[in-house]
């Protein structure tokens, strides 16, 4: 910075928005003071505010190496189950970004993508189609959290009654990274730290391993477990829903922690309520078995058990499928969840949805929605005004624990938002035998396939929008049940940052996507994007709480005040130039290629860095002290002793002749002789 003064300013209220609150640095200065604290509905405490994005900033670019918080995915949703099902849709980051009235938006629409692959099996490249695009935004690997509260404002996608969209807001463990199923497989959705050798083939990282390497705890139990803060089902069920109490019909959200292991028999049947009590024939005979599920599960107002999803069994896989696993290694993952019913307000204002997550052994999830209180036990919804916080699922550890000994999630984690299209997924299950499946709107014969206006809903685009992400934890966790609340994605207690740099293959996009990759994430840009004019460059974008910091002097050339300035870039004239000839500079604070992102700065503790910040002492090998080995330390010792009085006596006898030695300079002095020992 050429001006001193400036530079001075710059950073005392830098030192200042860090003592204010914001010291894990993942806080949106946008966000207002008064949001910057929530009281728990659970425990009744202040917690305080860890991270936020308020999007505010239009126009916002979240490609890999474009932001510090977020990164939108370029590549194919890898969502092949054992039975050979998939996807529809291809993630491209271009369909996520922020509009100018203040909300991320993640669009779904039209538009096929192409590419060819290897297949491993057949041994030849093949082609691929998906004939959608839309968007998956997610942290890992940069913004983790362990335990706290999750507060979301969204508007749901597309038409309510019409199924076929999957949208979600959500919450993974780092080991797992979404989407790249080679980096889940068996160690998605595992919260289990019992040693069990049965279980332990199908627990990649099981707390019966003495040595897990690359960081990793021994006789730890680790995996990625899954929070799906809601995940929207649309359609029209034309009533409410059979198994479902209270009634609950389309459109609804699921409210679920996927875990494992899971219940492996008599396990209750789909579409249907758990069977508390055997039934008997008239004749006493045991007709249906009374059924095992889990416990002490508590709902509330408009929710109730989803009887449509208990859970997911991994089976050994089939050729061709992304990942391999034994029949040794299959293994049953429960879904523990609650549905909430929706209005078609949903999908118009924006609803406020939250999750507290009090982490590990005697933990608890509870989700919450915002909504207009009748009494103690109604509320209405709809109108997106509501005020007042009305818990609909709770979920304690000894529902878990008692069952199948599995575990509150305690593993750093990461926010996902995206909207997914699956055949599996609010599509048509009962289509003809004549119906051909398949999924392309610009093909007649694949109608049947689709729900009646899906296509047309498609051609006209449909967007989830969110106005903004909020986290906080407890200031004190002597007041919450559960583990302590930690930020980061490499605490001390649970590291996963050397154990991905050991399997940094696992989380890379696959050929031929994965040519410009050297590493699961791109480093972020700092400036350098295209641009005209400064606010092309965010020049024009202050913020109340940080426009202070980037006040330049009025003798600056550059009167930026906002995120950054259009300068000539370095490479204009050059021959053979082919780059822009402005480019972007962002001011200090701000990031990405148009210096539109806030610079984040992660002062969590690293497992990691911890490791290599080790004293190199602390590494040497001690020496055992036997009888023998003291007594050679004795003789060593003694011996140089000796030896260097020996040598100073020598010295004192020696005595050099004086002699005088002129300075190069010419100058003499008495510093010129020669020092003898005795003058020492």
């Amino acid at each position: 910075m050429d001006h001193p003064a400036a530079a001075v300013a710059l950073l005392v209220a830098l030192l200042a928005l860090y003592a204010s609150g914001a010291s894990a640095g993942w806080v949106d200065p946008d966000t207002p003071e008064e949001m910057r604290r929530t009281i728990s509905l659970v425990d009744n405490t202040e917690y305080d505010l860890v991270m936020s994005d308020e999007f505010n900033v239009p126009g916002r670019s979240f490609k890999d190496g474009h932001d510090k918080m977020w990164t939108a995915l370029d590549k194919s949703d890898d969502d092949y189950s054992a039975s050979g099902g998939g996807s529809l849709h291809f993630y491209n980051s271009s369909a996520v970004t922020t509009t100018k009235d203040g909300m991320l938006k993640i669009a779904s629409f039209i538009e096929p993508t192409r590419w060819t692959r290897l297949d491993p099996v057949a041994k030849k490249n093949v082609r691929e189609k998906k004939d959608f695009k839309s968007g998956m935004v997610q942290s890992w690997n940069k913004f983790c959290f362990t335990g706290g509260i999750v507060e979301v404002d969204v508007i749901l996608p597309g038409d309510p009654f019409i199924g076929g969209l999957w949208p979600a807001i959500w919450i993974l463990g780092n080991l797992g990274r979404s989407t790249y199923e080679v980096s889940t497989n068996n160690i998605w959705p595992w919260s289990y730290n019992t040693c069990n050798r049965k279980m332990q083939p199908a627990q990649a990282l099981s707390a019966c391993n003495k040595q897990n390497h690359y960081g990793m705890h021994p006789n730890q139990g680790r995996g990625a477990t899954e929070i799906d803060i809601i995940e929207g089902m649309m359609g029209d069920s034309n009533g409410p829903l059979p198994g479902t109490s209270p009634n609950v019909s389309l459109p609804y959200v699921d409210m679920t922690l996927q875990v494992a292991p899971g219940i492996p028999l008599n396990r209750p049947q789909t579409g249907h309520p758990p069977l508390k009590e055997a039934i008997l024939t008239s004749k006493g005979q045991e007709q249906f078995a009374a059924q095992t599920w889990y416990e002490g599960l508590e709902f509330y107002g408009n929710t109730s058990l989803n009887p449509f999803f208990y859970g997911t069994y991994l089976a050994e896989t089939k050729k061709g499928e992304p990942v391999l696993r034994s029949k040794k290694q299959a293994f049953q993952a429960d879904a523990v969840g609650a549905m909430h019913q929706l209005v078609p307000a949903h999908f118009k204002k924006m609803h406020t949805f939250r999750i507290e997550w009090q982490p590990g052994p005697g933990g608890r999830i509870d989700w919450f929605t915002k909504a207009h209180k009748v009494n103690e036990t109604d509320s209405i919804e709809g109108d997106g005004k509501g005020t007042d916080w009305v818990r609909a699922f709770t979920l304690k550890d000894k529902s878990l624990s008692s069952l199948m000994g599995s575990q509150i999630p305690n593993e750093p984690s990461y926010l996902i938002m995206n909207t997914a299209i699956s055949s599996t997924w609010a599509f048509p299950y009962d289509v003809p035998e004549w119906c051909e499946k398949c999924y392309d709107c610009s093909n007649s014969t694949c109608s049947c396939a689709f729900n009646p206006g899906f296509c047309n809903m498609m051609r006209k685009g449909v967007a989830m929008y969110i106005d903004h992400v909020r986290v906080y934890q407890s200031k004190d966790d002597s007041t919450h049940v559960g583990n302590a609340h930690t930020v980061g994605c490499d605490p001390p207690d649970y590291p996963t940052r050397e154990y991905i740099k050991g399997h940094e293959y696992r989380y890379m996009r696959q050929p031929p996507f994965v040519l410009k990759d050297k590493y699961p994430l791109r480093k972020v840009e700092s400036g350098g994007g295209a641009c005209d004019v400064d606010d092309d460059c965010g020049c024009n974008i202050t913020s109340v709480s940080l426009s202070r910091n980037h006040s330049v002097d009025s003798k600056q050339q550059h009167r930026c005040t906002g995120r950054g300035q259009c300068v000539e870039s370095v490479l204009a004239g050059r021959i053979f130039s082919r780059g822009p000839k402005r480019v972007c500079q962002c001011n200090s604070g701000f990031t990405g290629p148009n210096c539109l992102a806030i610079d984040h700065i992660d002062d969590s503790p690293s497992a990691y860095a911890i490791k290599l910040e080790k004293s190199l002492l602390a590494d040497v090998p001690r020496v055992l002290m036997t009888p023998f080995t003291l007594v050679i330390l004795v003789i060593f010792v003694v011996g140089f002793n000796v030896s260097l009085v020996c040598i100073m006596n020598k010295r004192r006898e020696d005595k050099l002749p004086d002699a005088s030695f002129t300075r190069l300079d010419g100058m003499a002095s008495e510093s010129n002789r020669l020092i003898t020992g005795r003058s020492i």
